[in-house]
């Protein structure tokens, strides 16, 4: 184990795939440098997708390549970079349930309409074995949400609500400050060994341990409101 005890297929400086045995693959797509998630449930060979973009070729030929069967796609949010693929996922499999947040589905249109499963801070989504909490994170987008599991240890996707020592912007439509604060409050209290699994690739680093953020993250050191606002 790696001083920030992250596994090793989450603590290289690029994203690495799947690995044999591993309940999560970390995929670095598009020019946003998104980051695109399988959950991976080995005993059952089920299989779900966080924030799909739209060239999925790596991430679906190692589905495949390993037998596993796609059973869901859950998004943080709906703004455009998170969303590009669920239209080809649909076409493939149409009865696809696409889990979000009722508040952001209003940005979906056309075929996800029919897949979507709106979610509620709290519920529990299983992917074969693995129960996938969701955690209502709003202050970047409104119904935003980060999803959290454990398997051998505790896993949060934070989509942007959460950087590798930041956060997302709050000066969208419906961002805030205030619900930004709240969010970020919530996820300190998690386990403190919990793997941050963000959404985007903006420093070198491609996975957190949340400890290591609370120490250094300046946003997760703010201790209100005020605080979080005057950041750069």
């Amino acid at each position: 184990m790696l001083p920030e005890h992250l596994p090793t297929h989450l603590a290289a400086h690029e994203a690495l795939g799947l690995r044999d045995q591993e309940p999560v693959a970390q995929f670095e797509l598009g020019s946003f440098r998104n980051f695109i998630y399988l959950i991976l449930d080995w005993k059952t060979k089920k299989a779900a997708i966080v924030d799909p973009q739209s060239d999925l070729g790596e991430p679906l030929s190692a589905l495949r390549e390993n037998g596993f069967e796609l059973v869901g796609i859950f998004l943080t949010h709906t703004h455009h970079d998170h969303i590009a693929g669920v239209p080809k996922l649909l076409k493939l499999l149409p009865a696809l349930p696409v889990y979000v947040h009722p508040t952001d589905a209003r940005r979906l249109h056309g075929d996800p309409l029919g897949s979507v499963h709106p979610l509620q801070d709290g519920q529990v989504v299983p992917v074969g074995s693995i129960d996938v909490r969701v955690m209502h994170t709003p202050g970047h987008s409104a119904g935003e949400c980060s999803y959290f599991f454990s398997r051998g240890r505790d896993y949060l996707f934070t989509g942007d609500t959460l950087f590798i020592r930041d956060c997302g912007r709050t000066d969208f439509e419906d961002g805030s400050n205030d619900q930004m604060f709240a969010s970020l409050q919530r996820i300190k209290a998690l386990p403190p060994d919990t793997v941050i699994l963000p959404g985007h690739h903006y420093v070198k680093e491609c996975a957190s341990v949340l400890s290591k953020e609370i120490a250094e993250s300046p946003p997760l050191r703010c201790a209100s409101v005020g605080e979080l606002a005057s950041l750069p």
